[in-house]
């Protein structure tokens, strides 16, 4: 009578995080090739996105920019009203941002417009009262006012 084996043949083998990466996952895809901190940009995103700090004002709440691209921002507020931002409102807002060309001279730029609310989440924070974080895709062309 033969004997059954015990274990499968996975157990005499190194386990799968005793081994090295496949390099099959490792190859990103020719639009995956750019990183922004530790995440990977996701293939089906309209535009790049750039961790910058800027003011954002809204009808009753003052924020600041997590990143923002050509298509949308992300954008941290600290609120009570829930429900303002949630996800398929219409909210208008307004970047303030501060830019300086080659000759030293500094230019205050204001960005205007409407976005649409597609995510929000609770951002908790030890240091300082909990914030909003909020995902918003620009509905129509920001208006730019130039103050020098």
């Amino acid at each position: 009578m033969p004997t059954k084996e015990k274990f499968t043949d996975r157990r005499r083998n190194k386990r799968r995080q005793d081994r090295g990466p496949d390099p099959a996952l490792e190859t990103p895809l020719p639009d995956q090739d750019k990183r922004h901190d530790n995440r990977r940009c996701d293939p089906r995103r309209q535009s790049e996105r750039q961790n910058v700090s800027f003011e954002v004002l809204l009808s009753d709440q003052d924020g600041k920019t997590i990143n923002v691209s050509a298509s949308g921002v992300y954008f941290e507020v600290a609120t009570d009203d829930m429900e303002a931002f949630s996800p398929g409102t219409i909210i208008q807002l307004q970047i303030n941002a501060v830019t300086t060309t080659p000759e030293s001279k500094e230019r205050k730029l204001k960005l205007t417009g409407r976005g649409l609310v597609i995510r929000n989440c609770i951002v908790e924070n030890p240091d300082r009262e909990n914030n909003l974080g909020v995902a918003v895709e620009f509905v129509g062309k920001l208006n730019i006012i130039v103050d020098s």
